[in-house]
């Protein structure tokens, strides 16, 4: 009986200590991660989600807010070249008809992106 004590005593001594260093002595130190950070293909998924965003809501502030956290130059440039990119990989149209959408509403709408605003190229 006295060896199970222990044993219990000793795991609970253990997880408190770890407790009082995990959160007392050395706590975790929070960054905040700006999109202009993130690695090349965390940001050409940061430009589809503001894309597939844009198409949900229609919130063209916003989504231009989200695109300028990239810090292109000029700021839609993260859109055109990732739609651009992806016509030429021939990607399909239920993916780059949203990203089109977002770059005729922000005016930078290229004649490669044209065929997708007619109902979407195959």
């Amino acid at each position: 009986m006295k060896r199970l004590a222990a044993f219990v005593l000793g795991i609970v001594a253990g997880i408190g200590l770890a407790m009082l260093i995990g959160w007392v002595l050395f706590p975790m130190q929070r960054e905040e991660i700006r999109p202009a950070s993130m690695r090349a293909d965390y940001q050409v998924e940061y430009v589809r989600l503001v894309a597939l965003a844009y198409s949900a809501d229609n919130d063209l502030a916003r989504a231009e807010q989200r695109l300028r956290a990239l810090e292109g130059e000029p700021f839609t440039a993260p859109l055109v070249e990732v739609t651009e990119r992806w016509i030429q990989e021939g990607r399909g149209a239920e993916l780059i008809v949203p990203f089109v959408r977002l770059a005729r509403a922000l005016r930078v709408d290229s004649p490669e992106m044209a065929p997708y605003l007619l109902g979407g190229a195959e």
